[in-house]
This record gives structure tokens, sequence and C-alpha cells, in this order.
């Protein structure tokens, strides 16, 4: 019997990576722009009520279609849903009565098709699909467009380069996570498993490290910077995984050094951005 989330109000995802790649965008963001509204503290409402939104929905979803039986956190999770549901609501009017309503109706439509995908992935079992956890990157970082233009109604190169530059990094990292949880069973499920995951994570990186050298082509010179930072930490990390210790390190400790990195690596874009 599948255990049901932990007792809290209201439900919320609890994985910190994923909290990181939708907050660490949004900040970027408003950095980049140099500006902060009473409008963009709305945005972040929005933001953070679609991205939360999908605990309660999954459990729900999972309840009626996967456990077919009453929940002992049910009533959580219906509260939950209505929470988020209503701040949603009402950030939502506020955003459309003072931004182009075309940019938030269209916004909003990517956020709905991105949470309603994750959720039907999710009963379905195949959450961990690393294809709907590359295109889950995406849509997380897509942050970064709300952000913007809770304070500009123009979308410019540099905030497509934010986007494209962190959605790079973030994919890097989703790979080299799957390496490493592939490394840790390898030795109760398949050897050959764990060696593809590895092959697609340095092929990963190798394209980050051409892209980097690519860029002196480009008009962001210096977009180069983090892509090569991030290809050199995570091909570091995935030299680590031959180490039977480094392999026994908490996924927990792994996921705040991996935080850390996304943090530094977002600041070196940002100084690129603007430089």
């Amino acid at each position: 019997m599948p255990p049901g989330p932990a007792n809290s109000v209201p439900m919320m995802p609890r994985e910190h990576g994923a909290w990181a790649m939708v907050l660490t965008p949004f900040a970027a963001a408003l950095i980049l722009a140099r500006e902060v509204t009473w409008v963009s503290l709305t945005a972040l409402a929005a933001v953070v009520a679609v991205f939360a939104l999908r605990e309660p929905l999954v459990y729900l979803a999972r309840e009626r279609w996967v456990w077919r039986t009453p929940r002992v956190d049910r009533k959580i999770a219906r509260r939950s849903l209505l929470c988020w549901l209503l701040l949603l609501a009402m950030s939502a009017i506020h955003l459309f009565s003072t931004l182009p309503w075309r940019f938030v109706a269209g916004l909003g439509a990517i956020a709905g098709l991105f949470t309603l995908m994750s959720v039907y992935m999710a009963v379905r079992n195949r959450q961990r699909s690393v294809a709907l956890q590359v295109i889950s990157v995406l849509g997380l970082n897509s942050s970064a467009f709300a952000a913007w233009l809770s304070v500009r109604t123009d979308f410019p190169a540099a905030i497509w380069w934010l986007w494209g530059l962190l959605s790079a990094h973030c994919i890097a990292a989703v790979l080299v996570v799957h390496a490493r949880l592939a490394a840790r069973a390898a030795a109760r499920t398949s050897v050959a498993e764990a060696a593809r995951f590895r092959r697609d994570a340095l092929a990963a990186q190798w394209l980050l490290l051409a892209g980097a050298a690519a860029s002196v082509a480009t008009p962001q010179t210096l977009a180069g910077v983090p892509l090569a930072f991030s290809g050199a930490v995570h091909l570091s990390e995935l030299k680590r995984l031959s180490s039977p210790a480094a392999l026994e390190t908490p996924l927990r400790k792994v996921g705040w050094r991996a935080v850390a990195v996304s943090v530094t690596y977002a600041v070196l874009t940002l100084i690129v951005l603007r430089l």
C-alpha cells in the first residue's frame, strides 16, 4: 500500500532541487531586469501556486485511479488543493488586470499543460522518466519569463539567454543525478543500464563544453563561462561515481551540493549577461 504524504497543510512539493529550478530563474530574471514591483510578488505567488498544487493533485488522482480507496490524507489534499487554487485565482485576477492579458494567458496555458502532463505521468508511475524530467526543467525554468513580465513587457535576447543557459545546466544536472542513482543500484539491477546513464550524462557535459566553445561566435561571447563551469563540475561529479565511498554519500547531501552549484552557476550567468 503506497504511503500517503506527510501530514502538513498545505501539501507542497518536497524536492529541494525542483524548488531551486523554480525560484532561482525567477530571482535571476528580476536581477537581470534590475527592477522589482508589487506585481512581481503577485507573479511569484502565481508561480508558487502552480508548482505547489501538483502535490495534492497527484495525491487525489492516485487515490481515484490507482489506489481506488479513500486515504487518511484525503481531507488534507483537498484543503491544500483549494488553498493553492485560491492563491492562484487571486494572483491571476491581479495579473490580468495589470499586465497584457495575452502574455499572462500564454504563460498560464503553458504552466497548465506542464502541470497536467506531470500529474498524468506521476499517476502512471513514470515521474522518474528522463524525458519527462528534461521537459519539466524547461517548464520550471520558465518562471524567469513570469518574473520578467512582472516588470517588462518586452522579451529581449537577454531573457532568452538566461532561460536557455539555466535550462542547459539543469538538464545536465538531471542526467548526472540519474547516473548516480543508476550507479548506486547497479549491484542489484543492471550494470549495463548504469553504464548507459553514465554515457548519457557524459554526453550532456561534453555538449555543454562544446556550447561554451561555440559561444565565442555568438553575441553573448562570455556565455561559455557558466557553461564551462557547469560542464567541469558535472564531469568531476561523474568521476566520483567510480568510487564506492562516494556512492554512499547521502542523497540529501548530494542534493544540497547540487543546489549550491546551481546558485553559483546562476550568479555567473547573471554576471555574463549584464556585462
